[in-house]
C-alpha cells in the first residue's frame, strides 16, 4: 500500500530552485549530464529563480536530490507536483558600476567564480559600457550577486526589461541606411533630425529590439538602457550670486580646495550621477547658483597621453593589464598616446593607477 501510494500522481513531488546560491554556474553542465537535459534548460532554471528544476518525482527520490543540490550551494525547495507552478520572475538585465576603480581585480575574481567564465573575460565586459554582466536573470540571481560583491564599493543595477527605457544613439552618414532607420522611427512616432539626433526621445523593450535586429549589421547605432547611464557634472561658470560655501557639500571636496577649483573652471565636480538622480543633482546646483552642464560619461571617447613615469615598468603593466598594448615592450617610449578609451571605468580605472604611480598623464576627449 506504501509503495502505491508514492507512485500515486498526489505523491509526485518537483523541485524547485529558489536562488543559484553560492554553487557554481559548471553546476548547470553536470547536472544536464547526469539528468539527461538540456544544458540551457537547466542554466535557466538555475538564472531564473523560482523555477522548476525536475517534476513528477517520488519523495525519496526528490529528497536525495534535494540534498545533493543544496551542498551544492542551490536554493532548493521540495513541493507536490500538484502545487500552482511557480510565477515567472520578471526577466532583469544587470549591471555593475564600480565607485572605486581600484577593486576592479577584486571584483572580476569574484565574479569569475560566479558566472563561470576567466577573470579577463569579466574585465572586458566590464570595461565595455555600460558594463553589463548578466541579462535574462530573475531578481534571486541579483540578490545572490549582491551577497557575492558585499564590502566592495560596487553598485548593483538592475533593470526590468518589460519597463525598460532605452536611448537610442545614431553616428551615421548620410544615405540609404540612415534614411531606413530615419523612416522607422517615424513610423514608430519618434522625431529624428536629418542627422539622426533623437532630441532626448526613449525606447521601449520591444520598439528597441525591432530597431537593433534590423540596423545594426549597419554599423552606427548604439542602444543603451537608460537605468545603467551615468553622467559626469561640469561647473562651468559661477556668479555673484553663487553660494560657493555649498560647494564643497555638493561637489565632496574639502573646503579648501574651492579656490583651485575656481581657478580651473570648467571642472569635473560630480563623477558618475544615475540617471535616476541626474536632474535632482542639476537642480541642487541650480538653487545653490552655480551652472554645471551634465556629460553622458557611459558613452566618453578619449585617449590618453603618458608624458612621463617614475615608474615605467609598473607603468607597461598597468596598460597592458588594461588591454592597451599587447606586451610591456610597447611602451618604449614617452610620451605615449593609446588608441582610442571608450566609456568611463577604463579611464577612471586608469587615473587611479597612474596616480598611484606619480605619473604625468593627460586624457584627451575625442568624439565618437
Amino acid at each position: 500500500m506504501q509503495e502505491a501510494t508514492l507512485r500515486s500522481p498526489a505523491a509526485e513531488q518537483r523541485l524547485i530552485v529558489e536562488s543559484i546560491g553560492s554553487a557554481s554556474p559548471g553546476l548547470a553542465g553536470v547536472l544536464a549530464s547526469q539528468l539527461g537535459m538540456p544544458a540551457s534548460q537547466v542554466a535557466s532554471a538555475l538564472y531564473k529563480a523560482p523555477a522548476i528544476l525536475l517534476d513528477k518525482l517520488p519523495m525519496p527520490h526528490a529528497q536525495g536530490l534535494a540534498e545533493i543540490l543544496s551542498q551544492a550551494g542551490l536554493g532548493i525547495r521540495i513541493e507536490p507536483s500538484q502545487s500552482p507552478v511557480p510565477t515567472a520572475a520578471d526577466s532583469l538585465d544587470i549591471a555593475l558600476y564600480l565607485r572605486e576603480p581600484a577593486c576592479l581585480a577584486t571584483c572580476c575574481e569574484r565574479l569569475s567564480r560566479f558566472l563561470g567564465c576567466p577573470a579577463a573575460a569579466i574585465q572586458n565586459m566590464l570595461l565595455a559600457p555600460p558594463s553589463v554582466i548578466l541579462g535574462d536573470v530573475s531578481q534571486a540571481t541579483a540578490d545572490a550577486l549582491q551577497q557575492l560583491l558585499d564590502g566592495l564599493p560596487v553598485e548593483l543595477i538592475c533593470s526590468a526589461r518589460k519597463q525598460a527605457r532605452y536611448a537610442l544613439f545614431i553616428s551615421r552618414q548620410r544615405g540609404t541606411a540612415l534614411s531606413s532607420l530615419l523612416g522607422d522611427l517615424q513610423r514608430m512616432g519618434i522625431n529624428a533630425d536629418a542627422t539622426g539626433t533623437l532630441d532626448g526621445a526613449e525606447l521601449d523593450y520591444q520598439q528597441g529590439q525591432y530597431l537593433w535586429r534590423r540596423h545594426q549589421s549597419a554599423g552606427g547605432l548604439r542602444l543603451v538602457d537608460k537605468a545603467f547611464m551615468r553622467f559626469d557634472l561640469n561647473l562651468e561658470q559661477i556668479s555673484s550670486d553663487s553660494c560657493l560655501e555649498q560647494l564643497p557639500a555638493l561637489a565632496g571636496f574639502p573646503a579648501d580646495l574651492v579656490p583651485c577649483v575656481i581657478e580651473n573652471l570648467p571642472i569635473v565636480v560630480e563623477e558618475g550621477v544615475p540617471a535616476h538622480s541626474l536632474q535632482h543633482r542639476l537642480a541642487a546646483w541650480s538653487a545653490a547658483g552655480m551652472t554645471v552642464r551634465p556629460q553622458l560619461a557611459s558613452l566618453r571617447c578619449c585617449r590618453l597621453i603618458v608624458e612621463s613615469c617614475p615608474q615605467p615598468e609598473r607603468c607597461r603593466e598597468l596598460l597592458q593589464t588594461g588591454g592597451l598594448i599587447e606586451h610591456a615592450g610597447q611602451l618604449a617610449t614617452l610620451p605615449w598616446i593609446s588608441d582610442m578609451l571608450f566609456g568611463e571605468l577604463l579611464p577612471r580605472w586608469l587615473q587611479s593607477g597612474l596616480d598611484a604611480l606619480e605619473a604625468e598623464y593627460r586624457f584627451e576627449e575625442t568624439s565618437p
